[in-house]
């Protein structure tokens, strides 16, 4: 037994040294304390403690049991060794049930101990991270606040410093005018002074000009008759007055002196050459050698229809190197190698135009490797291309910059032609594909896939395009023109599409669409910049329609308006037209039966300065109620109902007209000329073609009063005779144009005797179709024309 509790004695004293406080505990509860007293630094803490107890902070030194020791002799302390000794008389059961109670009140509380600390260490760091976030939080509102401040003062600077400018900028303007308008009426007052002082001198000067002496300098020089004026101008003004000459007569001014010699061959009139006007006279040899002369100045040049010409002269082209605008349109000698020299030797071409050529897919691909810079291309009715041919426009280098294409015509393309065209020219804005009737939706829907920078498209004569195509173009494009014709699929629903998507609209072109609606009006009124509208042949378009159109939102804006062959407008259109579309300047009512002559009434003090009222059912009495209106143009042909009262009474109303068209109104004579001579002083152009009863007479008024008459029609005049042109020689120039088709009374020697005098020279001698002529076919050979300009 005794064996027993000495065993047990030897195997609780390691646990006993173990647990002593004077091993384990003075280092722990130090370090407690330690960050408890000063959780921000408990290591400096502990050292500054040391230093205190022993003088020096090393750990190594460090006497725990001293510590131990103090606490030892406190009396009330009963210590663990005592308890120890104590247990030597218990049982070892008790001393074992002892020192596991111990050793478990000693871990518990050792566990309060780190736990208690940790809490307070967690809160101390979570409340330092609050305090930093805030610091931060405050200097970065400072920061702000500093900067803020730091503006406003330049802010403040620079104001002043601004108005201070100003003002001074506003005192020394105001010294500069004063300076200015002193000094101008200080010369004011001494040319005024001068010529009160010597008006002899200036009678002097007036007859010596009068007598043919003129000052040079301090001489005094005789000009004889036929000496060169021109020559002693200022050379600014020599070269505007040879602007207004044609080409053929620089050449033959250039032989008159060496003087104009000079000026002309200064290069700047060679600026812009156009071959297409001389063709008639124009060789090989003469293009050749004023390309050769000129070459540096010429910048554009246009060889349209010079069929003439042939390789040499056309090589001579490609040495221009600054030419930007060429036109080889309708030249059917230029072939692909001539193409290609040009390209090679201009490299600053944006404008080219070969429409009408022979030109095939070489063409394109010279193009595409030498023009980089072509904007507007031009390929109408070009047949020997194909689809290939633009596929370089996507693989070369390509004319990515091409802002115009004109494919009219070109019937062999199909949808990979447009396709490839939309890969190679995204930046396209406007594409002109009239006259070709394969055109689909495939091909609208292929080109629209990339090109959405298109502003101007025109589909003339593509009927079976249908509403596909249109929402297409309307989902990408903002457009700014459109124009179709001939297409009986297009929908209401087309027309709000478009609308709804292109509001910058301002030049629709919707002529013959049947299926146009007073619905689509209603779209179309929605516009805020329509400033041309053409729904001629449509229909099915009535005064519903022309109302929404006048309260639309471009009634302010709009400025040509065409609803010829449109058979529902009535005079209530045209009374909502007159009061509403304020600035509108030219209305076309060609062809409208139902209207009468109190339309012409409500057209009176309106804006309206060009009128085309032919084929209409009108008569003298409407004709007489226009006043108060500055007409310019009228068009009043194949109106059978008016009269010589009618044209005399209009012509006193309406003395400003320059443009007349008189044709084919069968009741006409000699006194409705005399009133529009008479009356019209500035009468320019006159169409009186038909007018069977008009004579010699009529002519010899129209030329005794229109000083400034230009073109001429007298088309089918069968009482004209030699006489009348005896009567047109006096007024040539400025007439520069006749026609005298189916002038059966008119012999061809006369008539050839007027050809040299004018540029346009037409004359038949056969007999006009009197039964059967062909009056809707020429009108709408009119309103085609009317269209393309």
């Amino acid at each position: 037994m005794c064996q027993r509790h000495t065993m047990a004695g030897a195997n609780a004293k390691p646990a006993l040294n173990e647990c002593d406080p004077k091993h384990c505990l003075p280092h722990k509860a130090l370090l407690t304390a330690s960050c408890l007293s000063c959780p921000n630094d408990p290591i400096q803490f502990l050292k500054n403690t040391l230093t205190a107890f022993q003088g020096h902070d090393s750990l190594q030194d460090v006497d725990w049991h001293k510590f131990v020791a103090d606490a030892e002799q406190l009396p009330a302390t009963t210590t663990l060794t005592d308890r120890t000794s104590d247990c030597a008389y218990m049982e070892p059961d008790d001393i074992m049930m002892s020192l596991c109670l111990f050793e478990k009140a000693y871990c518990c509380y050792r566990n309060n101990l780190t736990s208690s600390c940790f809490r307070k260490w967690k809160r101390f760091a979570a409340q330092s991270k609050r305090d930093i976030a805030e610091l931060a939080l405050k200097m970065d509102l400072e920061k702000k606040h500093h900067e803020r401040n730091c503006q406003l003062v330049a802010f403040a600077k620079w104001l002043n410093w601004v108005k201070l400018r100003k003002k001074t900028q506003a005192v020394a303007s105001e010294k500069l005018e004063s300076l200015v308008n002193a000094g101008r009426l200080k010369r004011i007052i001494a040319a005024w002074r001068n010529v009160l002082k010597d008006p002899k001198r200036t009678k002097e000067y007036s007859k010596r000009l009068q007598m043919g002496f003129i000052e040079i300098g301090n001489k005094v020089n005789q000009t004889e008759e036929g000496c060169d004026i021109l020559s002693m101008l200022p050379s600014n003004l020599s070269l505007k007055i040879f602007r207004y000459l044609e080409l053929r007569d620089w050449l033959n001014c250039a032989e008159v002196c060496s003087t104009w010699r000079a000026i002309i061959q200064s290069g700047t009139l060679w600026s812009q050459i156009n071959f297409s006007v001389e063709k008639d006279w124009i060789t090989e040899g003469k293009m050749k050698q004023i390309l050769q002369n000129y070459r540096p100045f010429v910048i554009h040049l246009n060889l349209r229809g010079c069929t003439t010409l042939k390789g040499p002269s056309l090589k001579c082209i490609s040495e221009c190197r600054n030419v930007q605008d060429l036109n080889l349109s309708e030249c059917f000698n230029v072939t692909d190698v001539m193409v290609q020299r040009i390209v090679e030797g201009c490299p600053c071409l944006l404008y080219l135009n070969l429409s009408c050529t022979l030109i095939t897919n070489k063409t394109l691909r010279e193009l595409s490797r030498n023009c980089l810079n072509l904007q507007y291309l031009s390929l109408a009715y070009c047949y020997r291309f194909t689809d290939e041919g633009f596929l370089y426009l996507a693989t070369e280098k390509g004319c990515h910059n091409l802002i115009h294409l004109n494919l009219s015509g070109c019937t062999q393309m199909t949808v990979n032609g447009f396709r490839y065209i939309s890969a190679g020219c995204p930046s396209l804005k406007e594409i002109v594909v009239n006259d070709m009737p394969t055109l689909s939706d495939s091909c609208v829907l292929a080109l629209t896939s990339r090109c959405h920078c298109l502003s101007a498209i025109s589909l003339l004569d593509a009927p079976h395009l249908s509403d596909i195509a249109l929402e297409a173009i309307a989902a990408v494009a903002k457009l700014r023109t459109f124009r179709t014709e001939g297409n009986n699929q297009l929908t209401d629903n087309s027309w709000k599409a478009l609308c709804s998507s292109s509001q910058g609209l301002r030049r629709l072109h919707a002529a013959e669409c049947s299926r146009m609606t007073d619905a689509s009006l209603k779209s179309v009124a929605s516009l805020k910049n329509l400033h041309h509208l053409d729904i001629s042949l449509c229909s099915k378009v009535s005064d519903t329609g022309i109302q929404y159109l006048t309260e639309g939102s471009s009634s302010t804006k709009l400025r040509e308006l065409n609803v010829s062959y449109c058979c529902h407008i009535t005079d209530i259109s045209v009374m909502m037209i007159a009061q509403r579309l304020c600035k509108l300047y030219h209305l076309n009512l060609s062809y409208c039966k139902s209207l009468t002559d109190m339309s012409l009434e409500w057209l009176s003090g309106s804006s309206v300065c060009s009128l085309d009222i032919s084929g209409c059912n009108i008569q003298d009495q409407g004709l007489a109620a226009l006043e108060g209106i500055r007409l310019k143009k009228l068009n009043v042909a194949q109106c059978v109902y008016i009269t010589d009262i009618g044209i005399e009474k209009l012509c006193k109303n309406v003395r400003d007209l320059e443009h007349v068209d008189v044709s084919h109104c069968v009741a006409l004579s000699d006194p409705a000329i005399r009133a529009i001579s008479f009356y019209c002083r500035s009468l320019v152009t006159l169409r009186m073609s038909g007018c069977a009863k008009m004579t010699d007479l009529a002519v010899q008024y129209l030329t005794s009063g229109s000083q400034y008459l230009r073109e001429l029609d007298v088309s089918g005049c069968v009482l004209l005779t030699d006489r009348s042109l005896r009567h047109i020689e006096r007024i040539c120039p400025p007439l520069c144009s006749i026609t005298m088709a189916c002038c059966s009374s008119i012999s061809k020697v006369a008539a050839l005797k007027l050809q040299p005098r004018v540029k346009h020279w037409e004359h038949s001698n056969d007999d006009p179709p009197w039964f059967g002529y062909n009056i809707a076919e020429k009108s709408t050979s009119n309103h085609k024309t009317y269209q393309d300009r």
